[in-house]
């Protein structure tokens, strides 16, 4: 696993290619640091302490997961992990049970499922 100093200077490798040309558009990136199932509490507290400010507190995918976020026009940078990892569950998750109205007439259906 990397050290905070090795990606810092992957980094600035990548600052000083993007300062050469410091007009060009490009697409906005996204720095994503994901603490899956493999990652524990303290590296993600690690991470947190170094992320830059101001920082939001979310929900990741499907509420199963922690993150924190710091966006800016010109970079989003994001840290996730899973809730099992930081939370205690105090009510189990249930299954959704759905009674929705068809959407489709049985024509319709019968014209997707073919």
């Amino acid at each position: 696993m990397p050290t905070a100093n090795a990606v810092a200077k992957e980094l600035r490798k990548l600052a000083d290619q993007l300062d050469r040309k410091p007009d060009i558009e490009i697409v906005k990136p996204t720095v994503h640091f994901s603490h899956g199932h493999s990652r524990g509490k303290d590296q993600f507290l690690s991470l947190a302490s170094v992320f830059p400010r101001p920082l939001k507190k979310g929900d990741g995918w499907q509420h199963e997961e922690y993150t924190l976020s710091h966006d800016t026009d010109a970079l989003d940078v994001y840290a996730c992990i899973d809730r099992s990892k930081v939370c205690t569950v105090v009510i189990p998750a249930r299954e959704a049970v759905y009674d929705c109205v068809p959407l489709l007439s049985i024509e319709e259906e019968a014209e997707i499922e073919a």
